[in-house]
């Protein structure tokens, strides 16, 4: 997924001008029936034999007759996604039910953009839900998570390990260290384990960072939105990583390796964070994986929670509720993960289809997944972070200055 950083600025200003010229309007097809907008994004390969709008306008043709209205579909294409969004939460041409990543949600939320949801779903439908709660935002329900998935899990080379005398993917930070050790000792001619620190873009933290940070006790933003990085917790996450670097476990090389999938499929690396996803493309690798590695805490990692939203603009807003309950439907779910593939079910009524390696990741070890949090200035900070940790990894800095530099320029520019 392609995904611009949108200068809030700029962002707010648009809204508001669209929130006073009043953006939406009573929307009925030529037929005279109710008439819903939908925005979703192009997930289709480009050798797939139906194209999303070919599937959605197929997927969605029961629901139209059922409620006797019309549904236009409309794909939005990754390179222009946030600047689309923007024109048309602007105008009149905007979604009534839309498609967004944590990172958009500030704004949207900040201007009155988007709606609460949690009225139009029933206790039992919410429960049916596996990851309803992750798009409790700020205090509300704004999201349905409807594409879940991508968790980052630590992933090892087994015959290494063996090789090292170690028969199972370490499950806690000690047996990770301990793991290290026995392959720095018995097997040098292979990096007990690689991150990216030479990656350009901040989302390398939800590999190399965020899953030992929250592990540790770390929370990014307090309930009233505050940075807390800056805390005992971040300390001895942002310490582990550093010692992985001084132990000789993590090489020098990390600060110019962009990327740490590389490594381990040319057998370079004994252990890699990586995307669930990206696991299976190690096709010459003998590997398994561990879904959490627990810290000071109950193990947990980063996993997308990208998300229905209800527009405000929307006139019928009951109708476009039934149309999210509809899109996330089992039925719909499953003709949707087999269009796009290793996308793990979102409700407890369906079932997984994907590789049957992460059968259970998905059904049995999902407790530890958490997404990020939405607050103002999200991208900008984990930006500044992310560039501070790599002055870390390169010896400018120290971890201690790492979080509290990252605290003070949040504090000053960004809040």
């Amino acid at each position: 997924m392609k995904r611009k950083k949108v200068l809030s600025c700029m962002m707010a200003a648009i809204l508001a001008a669209g929130m006073l010229a009043g953006c939406g309007g009573k929307k009925e097809s030529d037929s005279g029936k109710d008439k819903l907008t939908f925005w979703f994004p192009a997930y289709a390969a480009t050798d797939a034999e139906t194209t999303d709008e070919e599937f959605w306008d197929e997927a969605l043709a029961d629901f139209e007759k059922e409620y006797d209205c019309e549904v236009k579909v409309e794909i939005i294409p990754w390179d222009n996604y946030e600047e689309k969004y923007l024109t048309g939460v602007n105008s009149k041409s905007g979604p009534d039910v839309g498609y967004l990543y944590m990172e958009m949600f500030y704004d949207y939320i900040d201007m009155g953009a988007i709606v609460d949801i949690d009225s139009y779903f029933s206790d039992e439908e919410k429960d049916n839900y596996l990851y309803y709660d992750l798009g409790n935002i700020m205090g509300k329900q704004y999201a349905l998570p409807v594409v879940v998935g991508n968790p980052r899990i630590l992933v090892a080379n087994m015959d290494v390990l063996n090789q090292a005398g170690i028969d199972k993917v370490p499950e806690t930070w000690d047996e990770l260290l301990s793991t290290c050790a026995a392959i720095k000792e018995k097997v040098p001619d292979v990096v007990p384990i690689m991150q990216e620190w030479g990656s350009s873009h901040y989302g390398a933290l939800n590999e190399n960072y965020w899953p030992v940070f929250w592990s540790d006790g770390g929370e990014i933003v307090d309930e009233d939105g505050n940075l807390t990085i800056d805390t005992e917790e971040g300390l001895s996450a942002t310490n582990k990583i550093k010692a992985l670097l001084d132990e000789g476990y993590l090489p020098e090389s990390c600060t110019s390796n962009d990327s740490a999938l590389d490594s381990f499929k040319t057998g370079e690396a004994a252990m890699i964070y990586c995307a669930s996803s990206n696991a299976l493309q190690a096709t010459d690798i003998n590997w398994d994986y561990s879904s959490v590695v627990a810290g000071n805490e109950s193990g947990k990692t980063f996993v997308a929670a990208d998300s229905l939203v209800l527009f405000n603009s929307c006139e019928n807003k009951d109708l476009a509720a039934k149309l999210m309950k509809y899109v996330t439907s089992a039925d719909v779910m499953k003709a949707f993960h087999e269009q796009v593939s290793e996308q793990p079910p979102i409700t407890k009524d369906d079932s997984y289809t994907g590789n049957e390696r992460f059968d259970t990741l998905f059904s049995e070890e999902n407790e530890g997944f958490q997404s990020l949090p939405v607050f103002k200035g999200a991208a900008s900070m984990y930006d500044t972070l992310y560039k501070n940790l790599q002055s870390m990894m390169a010896g400018e800095m120290t971890p201690e200055e790492v979080l509290k530099n990252t605290t003070e320029y949040y504090n000053t520019n960004l809040k």
